[in-house]
């Protein structure tokens, strides 16, 4: 008799053939009823100009209504606070910003036994555009009552929220700079942003006032500190050299002053946003009123066609830091198109969110959203959450699901969709984000393919990768939603140019038998101004080209056939070792991550050697499976790490999933040292966006490099890579 597992492989091929069959007699319905997909052969961009050292690439030419019918307004559009007025008049009574209610929370204690606060979580209530624009109004003008004067800095500091949008419809109606800076930077980031702007006044978040309180001492130009109260308000603080309001206050002061808004220019200064500092200290990206105007201009014929026709159940879930120019540009697009937004977390984003208490919905559950804005390392969670939800199934649910993933992915590549199968089995994935999300857009770093297929295919949507910078306001490439490639950020957006530079020392040239590769070169109106005080690395990275503005990624892009654009490395993460191989440090992290046994990862290359290494910091899930496995469930987590058993396995896996990932032999490490502390924001090792300090940890963990090659630790294989 077959075993259990046997008996399952053998009814799993048994509805394959089924499946087969079922194809064989369908297709031509599916045929008739569904459309053709447009993206095969079709061409994305083009280049408009060759030369022996460099190539620029043009999209080709889109269209789309609503910008069409922003630049037909008889005044022109050119500053955030006029295109604010128009998404006013045109949707003046519908829905625009969302917040949840909190009615509640409780202390849960864990299984480790550390303490939670979990939200018990109530439904939505909303600001129409005309309640925000009353809103902003009153708060510009309570914060002109405070002494604030038109052009001055002010600092925000705090979570994505409806008060932050607020405050920056308020500023921009009153030509103020808005400063942001992360949530999640230590003391001195936060006291760097608001020294080096001259800040006088603050708002801030309520759980991020005792930060502020600790580095105010040496911010002497603030005198304003405006607190945005949460769900449980405290006391406000008392001192003789700063004023503390809550943002309720200010508005009520504003709602009897008749002081007049002051229109900024096109030239003023709307954003000094701080980038997240991966090679250093936070720079401050100074964007103009036309840099952000143009990049919604830029976004809307692609990723305003991705969305278009708005659907009445259409709702965005903003979930991302509002510091982040990603975020920010997509939410300003969402009010151009009449899409409410709704506010989440990270945390009370799911129904398992770390901060959502039993009893009570996630976000996207009660929200149902149809369009979401993230970072891959969600995406990641997510693929990882997937994959072990399977995993955890009997043999043959277990089997089955993944036969199914498999098929649905299959026909996700040809542009076909699976009704039935969706329904039967997709349903409950998609319900992780909400049920109704049909469009993802994720930024902020590289998608692993594998990634990018997987999640697309489980949840059914139509899920872009975006390719930007803070220097260019977070706009330069984004795929048509009918290009069903993985790996590629599309091509140029529109009134965006696209040049690939020969990069000599790292091999990269547009002559290339493979295709035009060069380091990444954007140009157009979007651009940034410069970097706040910092006119050698302005003049270092920008440069003005007759009477276009260019600025220097570092990035290195390579052009496809179809005029899309692949990143295929960082001239900062690419080191070449002693047989003259270069290795892509983020590009072999990246794929690395996706694997359950790795939370995070930052593998280490010395030029004098011939393969590389990495820190590994593993996944809790992945330690614990493999202390029940091995008989450890008495250690430690600092234990586990520094287990021998432990460290071999987590290396072999690493090899295997490598060769996987169709990395070669010297893009794998081959010696692996498991860091027991999670690497954060708070301890330095990473920036507010969550990327790695390479510098910072490779000095932190130096010694533990230095044994990794000098064999003290586990080692695979010894054979010479050179020969």
């Amino acid at each position: 008799m077959p075993g259990p597992t046997s008996l399952s492989y053998i009814l799993v091929f048994i509805i394959e053939i089924l499946l087969k069959l079922w194809d064989i007699i369908t297709f031509p319905i599916y045929l008739l009823f569904q459309h053709s997909p447009d993206y095969v052969d079709r061409t994305w961009g083009k280049i408009v100009e060759h030369k022996d050292t460099q190539i620029t690439i043009r999209a080709m030419p889109m269209t789309n209504k609503t910008k069409e019918d922003i630049k037909a307004c008889k005044e022109e559009i050119n500053t955030m606070d006029k295109l604010f007025n128009y998404s006013c008049g045109k949707y003046s009574s519908k829905q625009c910003l969302g917040t949840r209610e909190v009615v509640g929370e409780t202390e849960e204690r864990q299984v480790d036994g550390k303490e939670f606060i979990k939200l018990h979580l109530g439904d939505y209530s909303w600001l129409t555009y005309t309640d925000l624009n009353i809103k902003a109004e009153e708060l510009g003008r309570g914060l002109r009552v405070l002494g604030v004067e038109p052009l001055d800095n002010i600092v925000l500091y705090a979570n994505t929220c409806a008060e932050w949008m607020v405050t920056a419809v308020a500023s921009f109606k009153h030509s103020l700079a808005v400063v942001t800076i992360y949530t999640n930077l230590g003391e001195e980031g936060v006291e760097h942003g608001i020294s080096q702007t001259k800040a006088r006044t603050v708002i801030v978040g309520q759980e991020h006032l005792p930060r502020l309180l600790s580095v105010l001492p040496r911010c002497p130009t603030v005198k304003n500190v405006i607190i945005i109260p949460n769900h449980n308000p405290a006391p406000k603080p008392t001192s003789s050299d700063v004023s503390f309001h809550l943002i309720p206050e200010v508005i009520s002061l504003g709602s009897s002053s008749s002081t007049p808004g002051h229109p900024p220019n096109p030239t003023t200064t709307a954003i000094i946003m701080y980038t997240s500092g991966s090679t250093g200290t936070p720079k401050g990206v100074v964007l103009t009123h036309q840099n952000l105007v143009q990049a919604i201009h830029c976004l809307l014929p692609t990723a305003g066609n991705a969305v278009q026709p708005v659907r009445s159940s259409d709702c965005y879930i903003a979930m991302l830091p509002l510091a982040h120019v990603m975020e920010l540009l997509a939410e300003n697009m969402m009010m151009v198109l009449g899409i409410p937004i709704g506010y989440s977390s990270p945390k009370t984003f799911t129904d398992t969110g770390s901060g959502v208490a039993k009893g009570s919905l996630g976000d996207a559950s009660v929200l149902k959203p149809s369009l979401v804005c993230v970072v891959p390392l969600l995406l990641d969670t997510i693929y990882k959450g997937i994959k072990n939800k399977v995993a955890a199934k009997g043999p043959f649910v277990r089997q089955l699901l993944n036969m199914c993933i498999q098929y649905r992915m299959k026909w996700v590549k040809r542009g076909r969709d699976t009704p039935i199968m969706n329904l039967l089995i997709f349903r409950k994935f998609k319900a992780i984000v909400g049920g109704n999300v049909r469009t993802m857009i994720s930024g902020g770093a590289p998608l692993a393919p594998d990634v990018q297929e997987y999640v697309r295919a489980c949840l059914g949507v139509t899920l872009l990768q975006g390719y930007g910078l803070t220097e260019t306001c977070g706009t330069a490439c984004i795929p048509d939603s009918g290009d069903l490639s993985t790996g590629r950020v599309g091509p140029p957006l529109q009134e965006v140019d696209i040049r690939l530079v020969n990069w000599e020392e790292g091999g990269y040239m547009v002559s290339d038998q493979c295709g035009p590769r060069g380091e990444i070169v954007i140009g157009g109106d979007h651009l940034a101004k410069e970097y706040y005080e910092m006119p050698e690395k302005t003049r270092e990275e920008f440069y003005q080209e007759g009477v276009k503005r260019w600025f220097r990624t570092g990035d290195i892009g390579h052009m496809m056939s179809d005029g899309t654009i692949k990143i295929i490395d960082r001239k900062k993460d690419l080191v070449k070792l002693q047989c003259g191989e270069y290795v892509s440090l983020g590009k072999v992290e990246s794929l690395m991550k996706i694997h359950p046994a790795i939370e995070n990862i930052c593998v280490c290359a010395d030029p004098t050697e011939d393969y590389t290494v990495a820190l590994v910091v593993p996944g809790q899930g992945y330690l614990d499976n493999e202390a029940h496995e091995w008989g450890l469930e008495d250690l430690s987590r600092d234990d586990l790490c520094s287990h021998e058993d432990v460290v071999a396995r987590v290396l072999s896996v690493m090899v295997a999933h490598g060769s996987a990932q169709r990395l070669v032999r010297f893009e794998i490490p081959r010696a692996v040292f498991l860091v027991s502390q999670p690497w954060t924001p708070e301890s330095g090792l990473l920036t507010a966006a969550m990327k790695l300090k390479r510098e910072y940890i490779k000095t932190m963990y130096g010694d533990q490099i230095g044994e990794l090659y000098a064999g003290n630790n586990n080692v695979v294989g010894t054979k010479n890579l050179c020969s």
